[in-house]
């Protein structure tokens, strides 16, 4: 069994290089942009004006022409909010609005109307209606900030955003942390979204689902696309999740955070199932921090977050309530590297990563096919090692008013290797077992007649190897006994 497991995690990670073979070319878009109409006070175009764009997050400021309907556009921006700038020029006053917010795949629309030049100096316009209506497209969703998730009550990783969206509900689904993971949309089942970080498609290739996760704390901007999104994307009958990393900037910023659990803030288990294990609550500790800031101002920028998180989960068992546990270790990380090559070129490389490894009890895997009955609990125990590492390489260029260009790469790499805990005992699986005071006896002594029982409510399938409850005498499956 070792060896089936350890070659299921070496084929998964032989999968998302064929992965990554195939999607290069269908990568989401990392940016936004902002567009308008120039005017005159009695409504009239404004030819040949240049509009100006800056922000904290825009490593360079952006500039358009107006043309001659007075319509500019200004392309390849990142998220986040900008200034928009017109010098005082033609006989014109200047103009100035801030608080333009700019979205992943959104086009915010900023319209100008220039005063004349003896009116006043400056005519300053400030946006408080808050996200920008993206009026150029049909595809529904919804873009998250960090400005704003920040202040959610949610859980502290990007998965715990995704149900914000109308549409997109919780799909049952949990990580190793037991937090809500690959939610539905519109109905569908979790591994049938498409998931992209950064520019790499993140998409588990074996199961489905997403096959990263970060701390929101990591996170510029989450985009949600629930329908009539284009073709390129692809690889989706459920919703597509775009998630931006945060960068530097100009400034020095950075964060320390820390949140812990103990068991005793937890519940304990209640409604014990009749199979399977009981969750009986947990421990956790979660530190991290964050850092960014300039390199060369306006030329090159850096951003690196680190936050390990260490968990413990308690549960009972189906042999006689017997407790048991395992540690989950979450070393995650991100970094990023921001180069203004010119002011019309931008490249942008960065890393992240959530290996995560459970130890113990694993309450989840296949090993635990039987439900966690057996005289003997460690041969449910062993080690699962999932998540890994991913690096996106990515260059913005504005050719023209009209036209970008967007040239990207990734490599996902990605584990999922379960090791059971060696046991040193024979297996024999009993076609029927009986407990009598705590003892397993042999099928040959029991004296119990497989045609007088009845078989278990949940567990209809009278041939599959079984054991006899002494509460409802009825026949269960899966026991397992080593000898």
């Amino acid at each position: 069994m070792k060896n089936v497991f350890k070659f299921f995690g070496l084929s998964a990670l032989l999968m998302c290089f064929a992965l990554f073979a195939g999607s290069a070319a269908a990568q989401s878009s990392t940016t936004g942009s902002i567009e308008g109409t120039v005017t005159d006070a009695n409504g009239a175009a404004v030819p040949g004006v240049s509009v100006r764009v800056t922000s904290p997050n825009l490593i360079s400021a952006q500039t358009a022409t107006t043309d001659n309907t007075g319509r500019y556009r200004v392309l390849n921006l990142p998220p986040g909010k900008y200034n928009v700038t017109v010098e005082a020029d033609k006989g014109f006053a200047k103009f100035e609005r801030g608080e333009v917010e700019v979205n992943l795949s959104r086009t915010s629309t900023v319209e100008i109307q220039l005063q004349p030049a003896g009116a006043q100096a400056t005519v300053t316009v400030t946006d408080t209606s808050g996200a920008a209506v993206d009026v150029s497209g049909t595809t529904t969703g919804s873009n998250v900030s960090t400005e704003q998730f920040s202040n959610f009550p949610t859980q502290r990783t990007v998965q715990g955003l995704y149900t914000i969206a109308p549409t997109v509900t919780r799909s049952g689904l949990r990580d190793a942390t037991g937090r809500d993971r690959d939610p539905s949309v519109a109905g569908s089942s979790g591994p049938e979204n498409n998931y992209i970080l950064d520019g790499v498609n993140v998409t588990d290739p074996a199961f489905g689902g997403s096959g990263a996760n970060l701390p929101f704390e990591f996170v510029q901007e989450v985009e949600i696309k629930t329908g009539a999104y284009g073709p390129e994307y692809g690889r989706s009958t459920g919703g597509i999740f775009n998630v931006i990393t945060k960068s530097g900037g100009n400034e020095f910023h950075g964060d320390i955070f820390g949140y812990g659990t103990t068991k005793g803030l937890v519940r304990e288990v209640k409604n014990f199932p009749f199979t399977g294990s009981a969750f009986n609550g947990f421990s956790e500790a979660d530190i991290g921090g964050d850092i960014g800031g300039p390199i060369l101002k306006d030329k090159l920028w850096f951003f690196g977050a680190f936050n390990p998180q260490r968990r413990r989960n308690f549960y009972l068992t189906q042999t006689f309530h017997t407790p048991v546990e395992n540690e989950v270790t979450i070393p995650f990380y991100a970094g990023k590297i921001t180069w203004a090559v010119n002011s019309r070129n931008t490249f942008t490389a960065s890393t992240f990563g959530d290996f995560t490894k459970i130890d113990g009890f694993l309450a989840t895997a296949a090993l635990n096919n039987v439900n966690g009955f057996g005289d003997d609990i460690t041969a449910f125990e062993g080690r699962q090692e999932t998540g890994g590492h991913n690096y996106a390489f990515r260059l913005n260029s504005t050719i023209t008013n009209n036209f970008i260009a967007e040239i990207s790469g990734g490599l996902h790499f990605q584990r999922a290797n379960t090791i059971p805990r060696a046991v040193d005992q024979p297996l024999i699986a009993d076609n029927f077992a009986v407990l009598r005071n705590g003892t397993v006896l042999t099928p040959v002594s029991t004296g119990v007649n497989a045609n007088d029982l009845s078989i278990c409510p949940n567990n209809p399938t009278p041939n599959a190897n079984g054991f006899v409850d002494p509460r409802s005498q009825c026949v269960g499956t899966g026991f397992i006994e080593f000898v």
